[in-house]
């Protein structure tokens, strides 16, 4: 009889060690099953905002360099706002590409003169931005490259073109990519306002999602022809 009772204990004892195991898996798979899904939904949630605005695209985390800055933000709300924010100030292009610009007729005279070609190197000191995303993001200086052609001399020097205009940064703390750029003549062709459009990439964790992202920035300053080289952006 004992032996019988000592078997039924025993079988009772293996079932629960197998049984027990099982529902500790259960649990953890039910646990990592709510965690996707959690996540899964967070994303949905901020691609719709992303996909609504015009300055933040979604890159996966894996493309951002080594080094990249992440922003937190507790709520998707706040992120957001910030994303809503930065659209509003990167609305409109401040710079309308314009060409050609009135000119007296002496100076008209000298635009018809042969042309000589350089190209100059600035640095421009930027604007410190308050938005949370695009202030992690902006490198203290971009440097540019303004390729040109010029008519005349000393006072009477002017811009006749310019074929090009590229900018870089040093990497810190993000990288400045530039995709296009808009121009503008003043002052009888002797200045030109510049505006460098782009993005820097940045790091977020949102409400515990992590995500990789552009952010668009505009760059806009003056140069005057053979004029200081460092620059404030405007």
């Amino acid at each position: 009889m004992n032996k019988f009772i000592k078997k039924i204990a025993l079988s009772t004892l293996l079932v629960g060690a197998i049984v027990l195991p099982l529902q500790v898996s259960n649990l953890e798979k039910a646990s990592a099953s709510e965690v996707t899904k959690h996540s899964a939904e967070v994303l949905s949630e901020i691609e719709a905002i992303t996909n609504n605005s015009e300055s933040v695209e979604l890159i996966s985390v894996d493309e951002l360099p080594k080094g990249t800055p992440f922003v937190k933000f507790e709520t998707i709300e706040d992120f957001e706002k910030a994303v809503k924010e930065l659209d509003l100030e990167n609305k409109t292009p401040q710079i309308v590409n314009i060409d050609t610009e009135y000119m007296p007729l002496s100076n008209q005279m000298i635009t018809k003169a042969a042309t000589s070609s350089t190209t100059d190197r600035l640095e421009v000191f930027i604007k410190k931005s308050w938005n949370a995303l695009k202030a992690v993001t902006q490198p203290t200086t971009v440097t540019v490259d303004v390729k040109y052609s010029y008519t005349g001399y000393g006072s009477t020097k002017a811009f006749s073109s310019i074929s090009n205009v590229t900018s870089f940064s040093l990497g810190f703390p993000t990288s400045w990519v530039q995709t296009d750029y808009n121009k503008s003549f003043y002052n009888f062709k002797k200045g030109v306002s510049l505006e460098l459009l782009g993005y820097n990439v940045v790091g977020a964790v949102i409400a515990g999602q992590e995500i990789g992202a552009k952010v668009a920035d505009e760059i806009t300053f003056n140069y005057n022809i053979d004029g200081d080289k460092f620059i404030m952006e405007d």
